[in-house]
């Protein structure tokens, strides 16, 4: 069935489990776009309408349950024949899958999810739910370590069906309490019983009572003592062991009175004054326990889901053991036989006769047709008039978005047909169009909403100016997404997206404050500043702008606003300093030796004319008598000279002083 869409709705992605009675599958719920499970009945139970119609009421039951350990039931239906039921699909094992794979559990992790149990059976109790079949393979554990039940109303509704036919009852054999295994009165506290064989199976790995066939084990219920679970852990503390004992007491007066007593009593069990109480005593059996076990068809095959029906047959009375009796005379005999035969014989002739006589007039029922104004009416006159008829009533809901609800839509047998009084006939009455999930349309534009909403009557359209979105677009919408609603009878808001538009406003002149608050609530505009001078706008004001006044802004935009610096700086030169350095002067005694070869002394004074002195001042007088370099230190001002004047031997050395000009000195710096 992979790949199978079931009311258009659910696709059936994979097999994940499965039973005697269906087959569940994972599933994607097309509408709400989410996984579900998809419990698929098998053919065998699509078949019978007895147990159709309990599946369906007691299923409808096990939707009103609503607590964070159940499984939550979203859809019941049929299709094709195909009866099914959706739920909440739990990722991770089955509690039995759990144990197989981890072995017995820890004290406290099987306190803990016991506790998440009782609770969520508590409240099926306060719903006047008997869940009738728990096991370990009806309790998942998520990936998160949550424990749900599941398969809630389901038990009952086969339990119901097959008493009605076969006058059996049903349980899986393991789990099952000595009322159910006896096919007595099942009540809340058959449900304790089987919690407590769970918490027995969660603490030693394995359930206490098996065997060979399905008998054996359903007596192992109503007479064995429970296995002690001390005998195969001693580290169990005894009140757990005693929460055990109490559960599964084989009479329900001494068990707990409900699952919540039972909840009470698991949140102190660990407690540390507790864990060495002492073992509480359990009576055996019941009044009910030494009543003949009805009797049981089916053997036990390697599946610990094991389903067990009992079959009522007739009594079977043990054999009495007689006296020997004195042979009589064979003339006395015979005529006792032959007296037996005649009014046998007599006896039979008077049946037959009533049987021909009398039986015809006693079948006879009257019959009725069925009328051809149903269809149309309102269910509660349509069943007014049908009953009148002398008809038994039943009907069924079907969501029609054609027909108004409570109105009958059709019905079997059909207008016309001849039918027995006291027959059976089935109404299908509208319940008006189904709820459906709102579609998600913010971010869709209006051309893609409107398609998406050709389903819808009426719808409405408003506008909001937004930059963030471009024009037609959805931003808001009104039923939220998701939300269930039918079509023909909602009125849809969409809010459309609608750009704002904004005429360039002329800045020029305006300081930078000015312009910053003119566009503070303007969300298409960005503003970018920059400086530059100018020589006649002043300092800190708007020199231009970009895009220009007058312009149409519809889109982000960033305006680039200029601003004035001032009039542009004139660069002047730096004024020169003076320069002040030492003047090399070169003194070579060659060329000036007048005699005859012979080593000569000379006298050299040298005297400067600058910025420091405007008259002529001495700084050298030396007697040489070989080459010698002088440095004279000189200070010049910006666009003068400097002088030396040099005298060799008290006469002048040159005709005219040496000259420095000012730029002649920067190279002595």
């Amino acid at each position: 069935m992979n790949g199978k869409r079931i009311n258009d709705r659910y696709e059936l992605l994979k097999p994940v489990g499965g039973g005697g009675m269906a087959n569940v599958y994972l599933a994607r719920d097309m509408i709400l776009d989410r996984e579900v499970a998809v419990k698929v009945l098998k053919p065998q139970f699509s078949e019978d309408e007895e147990f159709i119609k309990r599946f369906r009421r007691e299923a409808q039951a096990a939707t009103s349950l609503s607590h964070p350990n159940v499984v939550n039931i979203y859809d019941v239906g049929e299709e094709d024949n195909l009866y099914y039921i959706v739920m909440e699909y739990v990722k991770g094992n089955t509690l039995k899958d759990y144990i197989q794979k981890h072995g017995k559990l820890d004290v406290q992790e099987a306190v803990h999810i016991m506790t998440q149990i009782t609770s969520a059976i508590e409240h099926a109790h306060e719903n006047h739910i008997i869940h009738r079949d728990i096991k370990s393979h009806n309790i998942l554990i998520g990936l998160d370590g949550q424990a749900k039940v599941t398969d809630f109303g389901i038990a009952r509704a086969i339990s119901d069906a097959t008493i009605t036919h076969t006058n059996s009852v049903l349980g899986s054999v393991h789990y099952l309490s000595p009322e159910q295994a006896r096919g007595g009165h099942v009540t809340y506290k058959s449900d304790i019983y089987s919690l407590g064989i769970v918490m027995y199976e969660m603490l030693t790995g394995e359930v206490p009572f098996n065997g060979d066939t399905a008998v054996s084990v359903a007596i192992k219920h109503l007479q064995d003592p429970l296995p002690f679970l001390k005998d195969k852990d001693p580290s169990v503390p005894q009140s757990v062991e005693n929460v055990i004992l109490k559960a599964t007491s084989k009479n329900p007066d001494g068990r707990y009175r409900t699952a919540d007593e039972m909840t009470t009593d698991l949140m102190t069990v660990l407690d540390a004054d507790r864990r060495d109480e002492e073992r509480i005593a359990v009576p055996l059996q019941d009044e009910e326990a030494t009543k003949a076990v009805p009797l049981i068809s089916q053997t036990i095959d390697s599946d610990d889901d094991q389903t067990l029906v009992h079959h009522h047959g007739k009594k079977t009375n043990k054999p009495v053991k007689q006296k020997k009796e004195k042979p009589a005379k064979k003339k006395k005999g015979m005529k006792f036989w032959i007296t037996i035969a005649l009014l046998s014989l007599l006896f039979l002739i008077a049946t037959m006769y009533v049987a021909f006589s009398m039986i015809p007039r006693w079948l006879h029922v009257d019959e009725v047709t069925i009328p051809d104004n149903i269809v149309g009416m309102e269910l509660e006159e349509a069943e007014k008039e049908l009953t009148g008829l002398g008809l038994v009533v039943d009907h069924e809901f079907r969501h029609d978005d054609d027909i108004e609800e409570g109105v009958v839509i059709s019905h079997t047998p059909r207008a016309g047909e001849t039918v027995k009084v006291g027959s059976d006939i089935k109404l299908i009455v509208s319940e008006g169009s189904e709820p459906t999930a709102m579609l998600e349309l913010i971010g869709k534009s209006r051309q893609d909403a409107e398609r998406m909403l050709e389903d819808f009557d009426d719808y409405d359209f408003e506008y909001e100016e937004t930059a963030d979105y471009d024009n037609d677009t959805v931003i808001q919408q009104s039923p939220e997404p998701g939300e269930l609603i039918i079509p023909k009878e909602t009125v849809v808001t969409l809010t459309l997206s609608q750009r704002p538009t904004y005429t360039m406003a002329n800045l020029y002149g305006m300081s930078r404050e000015e312009v910053i608050n003119a566009f503070a609530n303007n969300e298409l505009v960005e503003l970018d500043f920059s400086e530059q001078y100018h020589a006649t706008i002043d300092e800190g004001k708007v020199i231009s702008q970009n895009p220009s006044m007058g312009s149409e802004i519809k889109e982000r935009t960033t305006v680039k606003v200029v601003i004035s610096s001032g009039p542009e700086p004139v660069e002047q030169e730096p004024e020169e300093e003076p320069i002040t350095a030492d003047v090399p002067f070169l003194f070579q005694v060659k060329g000036n030796d007048s005699n005859n070869g012979e080593a000569a002394t000379f006298r050299v004074r040298i005297s400067v004319i600058d910025m420091m002195h405007s008259t002529p001042k001495q700084v050298i007088d030396e007697e040489i008598s070989a080459d010698k370099r002088f440095y004279i230190p000189m200070t010049v001002a910006p666009g003068n000279s400097g002088y030396l004047l040099v005298y060799v031997n008290g006469e002048e050395y040159k005709d005219s002083p040496y000259e420095y000009t000012y730029e002649e000195m920067k190279q002595y710096q």
